[in-house]
């Protein structure tokens, strides 16, 4: 990877790799301003195959330069062609830039399906940065409407090959299930049990998509808002992610100190039970 200034004209922004619903307008006027005044920006980030800069990270940036008649930005160019691009495109701005919206979301994850349909929910969440459920819906949905085909098996994160139809079951459940006369033996014909809670593959179980998703939030890989959205988040898992989202802080904020003694004076209010959980430090 290298950072260098680009001209604007040699970057393809209509190559497919724009992975939300539609830009911010207000984002880019504000960006444009703040550029005109001397502010500067991180660069963008891009995809050279040899005759082609794909835009994969940036839109908003690209679009500012633009409407201020800039004829160039700084842009960090990795070695990649449009295929690279666009699974960097998936998963940006899931914990920095402008947001995603949930349509944003809903918009990447049909991108990766019907691009790489042959793949395993837990590796296009991964992608995307969304959660394990979210991928299994708009697959059903995808399917349904005929915009992907219906497939007997997918490729996992480890590259094998499994059929969509297997089921990954929690520790103990299928002892469980056996011991009812629901498991192979059993007069249950052998199929997939019908309670809520289980998750046919591609996929797994969801006490299994919620575990990884619950990873990805502490690792800093999606939205810390997505955690209270998980059943099984515990205490833990928030202090982990407010822990991990702390230490991005900068060192050299002049207020700094000041922000983190508000924190700490709501944990203090909190331990004592005078403040809910979303009161006010």
């Amino acid at each position: 990877m290298q950072t260098q200034t680009l001209s604007l004209d040699l970057i393809d922004v209509y190559g497919g790799t724009q992975a939300r619903v539609k830009t911010n307008d207000e984002a880019i006027e504000s960006y444009a301003e703040e550029m005109a005044g001397g502010t500067v920006f991180p660069p963008i980030t891009v995809y050279f195959d040899g005759a082609t800069y794909w835009l994969a990270d940036g839109f908003h940036r690209y679009l500012a330069a633009k409407r201020i008649e800039r004829p160039s930005i700084l842009a960090e160019v990795q070695p990649g062609g449009r295929s690279d691009a666009l699974k960097h495109a998936l998963g940006a701005n899931a914990t920095n830039g402008v947001y995603r919206n949930n349509a944003d979301k809903r918009n990447a994850v049909e991108i990766a399906l019907e691009e790489w349909p042959d793949r395993a929910n837990p590796v296009i969440a991964e992608i995307c940065r969304v959660s394990h459920e979210l991928v299994r819906t708009r697959r059903s949905e995808l399917t349904k409407s005929g915009k992907i085909a219906r497939r007997e098996t997918v490729t996992g994160r480890d590259g094998k090959e499994y059929p969509t139809e297997i089921e990954k079951q929690p520790r103990g459940k299928e002892e469980a299930r056996s011991s009812d006369g629901e498991g192979a033996g059993g007069g249950g014909g052998g199929g997939r049990p019908s309670s809520k809670g289980d998750g046919g593959a591609p996929g797994g179980s969801n006490m299994e998509l919620e575990r990884e998703a619950r990873e990805m939030i502490r690792r800093g890989e999606i939205n810390p808002f997505e955690l209270k959205t998980l059943m099984s988040a515990n205490a833990h898992d928030y202090a982990a992610t407010v822990i991990n989202l702390l230490g991005t802080m900068k060192p050299e904020d002049p207020q700094r100190r000041e922000g983190l003694l508000r924190i700490k004076r709501w944990v203090e209010k909190a331990l004592a039970g005078e403040v809910a959980t979303t009161g006010e430090a």
